[in-house]
């Protein structure tokens, strides 16, 4: 066998152990999304059937290929198992596979292919090797599956359960620092490292000499947990602490039943969803609770291949525009993609089966009756006096910051402060984690307070503040800084692709899976937004983010 042949071999195997680890992670996801919004134990008891509550096989607990095996009905009862379970785990494996190709499998420089440089994704810090970075691929990973799971859950209930942000948050406190203290302490730190003083790391970090920034965030984060403490002693009240109450209140005053006592869960898991009526196998009671959303037609398969013909169109003369105007075809393609993704929702909705009309009048969705809780402003004046804590010792903190730093220098080249002794790297990126998380759920908690106090209904969920400070905490504060002003973007596309495919929308929108899926093409595409910021700030050398 030929050295080629040998690689080539080796690729494979790894990229199938990705995809299977993935499928794992992809099922381990589907179990959090349905047992954590009912509050049911995610460990205990085994997945089985809801209909003849047959408990699973390891055979058929197999990510994807269980579900194919089983031909998507249940071994004993025939009641067919939902699709979306083997999409997911297998959505989330090609994810893991494609982010361990570009990262460790693409060459370093030069991966040309269908006219685009692949290399250009891959990040410096990817480039010491996995052997290296390893704990940080994993954090990447576990926050990109948390992510997926904060999507599913916020796209279907407007809630985000906080273990799912706060898992990655402390992977990332220890994987981080505990890497580069390893390395320093062996004397072989990264060879390759984004340029600048931020540059450190895998994330933005206060830098060799920024003490008062290093001081500010550890001050910032000893506040949050000072908060807490005054919450657990009730020094300080809980923000809409009343909201189910006065929820109680205006539901009965409407006459609605509360979804959670129109249909007690009496199953841990709907792994299975019972067959058509018209169906011999259908059951006679379905586990899963009934969960009001809006009514829908599944697309006929000509629908399918109409959006499937029009996507393929609408790529291929994107491609031919862009090699008229001299731009990249890879961006053609895209472009003319989502495009034609929404170009083609009139079509699909005259030659689709009319869904029944939803009644308008009714505000009883989690959301509808969020926003009209009265007292928002109220409440997230309370939420300033949590925060109060966190201000005050980020202030202490680099002021403190500035007196460890002293006595401070100038570069006479160039104009760089310089303190009189350096930060440990691994000290370094601790900062630069705990800089990310303040920063991520800084800007969008502010946004939150300013436009609740603005239009007198909440802005924006909690949820929402955990998960980009999650993210900022995994990959730092310029990439939740840069995520959050590309969420808008991608919730303005959405809103108009349901424009087109339905003819209407909803008052009120999750924002997390907006965030979620900024974060990825965040990390995905920092090439492309270093270029975009380097034109923005008129840089005569492209900008370089870590």
């Amino acid at each position: 066998m030929s050295p080629q042949t040998t690689m080539a071999v080796f690729v494979a195997i790894q990229l199938a152990f990705a995809f299977a680890f993935g499928a794992c992670i992809g099922s381990l996801i589907n179990v959090l999304v349905y047992r954590m919004p009912l509050g049911l134990n995610v460990v205990t008891p085994a997945s089985k059937c809801p209909s003849c509550n047959h408990v699973l096989t390891w055979r058929e607990n197999i990510p994807v290929f269980g579900w194919l095996m089983l031909r998507g009905r249940c071994r004993f009862c025939k009641c067919r198992i939902s699709a979306e379970y083997p999409i997911v785990e297998a959505i989330v494996g090609l994810v893991f596979v494609g982010m361990y190709l570009l990262w460790y499998v693409v060459p370093d420089r030069g991966a040309v292919w269908l006219g685009v440089d692949w290399s250009l994704i891959k990040p410096e810090w990817a480039m010491n090797g996995f052997a290296q970075t390893w704990p940080v691929f994993i954090t990447l990973l576990v926050l990109v599956s948390s992510l997926i799971a904060m999507t599913i859950i916020d796209a279907r209930t407007f809630t985000i359960p906080l273990a799912l942000a706060w898992t990655p948050t402390v992977v990332a406190l220890v994987a981080h620092p505990l890497t580069a203290f390893v390395l320093e302490v062996r004397g072989k730190p990264w060879r390759h490292v984004a340029n600048g003083d931020w540059g450190a790391w895998a994330l933005a970090v206060p830098g060799l000499f920024g003490w008062p920034v290093l001081c500010a965030s550890i001050g910032g984060v000893v506040g949050l947990i000072v908060a807490n403490g005054l919450l657990a002693t009730g020094l300080i009240k809980r923000s809409f602490a009343d909201y189910d109450e006065w929820e109680a209140e205006a539901l009965a005053e409407a006459g609605i039943t509360p979804p959670e006592t129109a249909a007690e869960p009496q199953e841990p898991e709907p792994v299975a969803e019972p067959a058509d009526a018209t169906s011999p196998e259908t059951p006679h009671e379905s586990a899963e609770p009934a969960q009001p959303e809006a009514p829908r037609s599944p697309l006929p398969w000509k629908a399918i291949g109409v959006v499937l013909a029009a996507v393929l169109v609408s790529g291929g003369l994107g491609a031919l525009a862009a090699g008229m105007l001299g731009f990249n075809a890879a961006l053609g393609v895209a472009a003319g993609v989502l495009a034609g993704v929404v170009a083609v929702g009139p079509i699909v909705r005259m030659i689709s089966p009319a869904a029944p009309a939803e009644d308008e009048s009714k505000d009883d969705s989690p959301a509808e009756l969020w926003i009209q809780y009265p007292h928002a402003r109220r409440e997230v004046i309370r939420e300033i006096a949590f925060l109060a804590p966190c201000l005050i010792l980020a202030l202490v903190g680099w002021s403190v910051g500035q007196k460890i730093g002293a006595p401070w220098t100038v570069d006479p080249v160039t104009y760089e402060r310089i303190a009189s002794d350096s930060i440990p790297l691994w000290l370094n990126v601790l900062g630069g984690v705990l800089l990310g998380y303040l920063v991520g759920g800084g800007i969008v908690w502010a946004i939150r307070i300013f436009g609740t106090l603005g239009f007198g209904k909440e802005a924006m969920g909690l949820g929402d503040v955990h998960l980009l400070a999650a993210v900022g905490a995994c990959v730092g504060w310029l990439d939740s800084v840069l995520a959050f002003f590309v969420a808008p973007f991608i919730a303005l596309y959405m809103v108009l692709v349901q424009a087109t495919w339905t003819g209407g929308g909803r008052r009120a929108m999750p924002f997390g899976p907006y965030l979620a899926i900024a974060t990825l093409l965040v990390i995905v595409g920092k090439f492309g937004f270093e270029l975009i910021m380097t034109a923005v700030f008129g840089s005569p050398e492209r900008l370089n983010f870590p």
